[in-house]
């Protein structure tokens, strides 16, 4: 998946915006099954984005998806072209779902 975007304030997989966890659950609610919280909660994040770091692509990370109401699921897998996630009031969820 290219242009895969995280805005979650406190993931162990969150690098400068990019997903590094390879593979990416969405609930048939499209919240974010894979969203491991850091040891030192959003400060870790913090310094996360503080570093220089950055992932070469993320082409490889696959966005496995069980909302059954959005237009991009084909086969439990996202279609859209980009996918941006981002922390919800309850949960880190899937922005770019649409339902149908």
């Amino acid at each position: 998946m290219e242009q895969l975007q995280c805005f979650c304030a406190n993931c162990e997989h969150n690098h400068a915006c990019r997903c590094g966890a390879g593979i990416i659950n969405m609930d048939k609610n499209g919240a974010c099954r894979t969203k491991q919280k850091r040891g030192l909660g959003m400060l870790g994040q913090k310094f996360e984005a503080a570093q220089d770091f950055a992932l070469a692509s993320d082409e490889k990370t696959l966005v496995q998806c069980d909302c059954t109401q959005c237009l991009y699921n084909k086969s439990r897998l996202c279609c859209s072209p980009s996918v941006t996630v981002k922390d919800g009031a309850v949960r880190t969820k899937c922005a770019t779902k649409i339902e149908d």
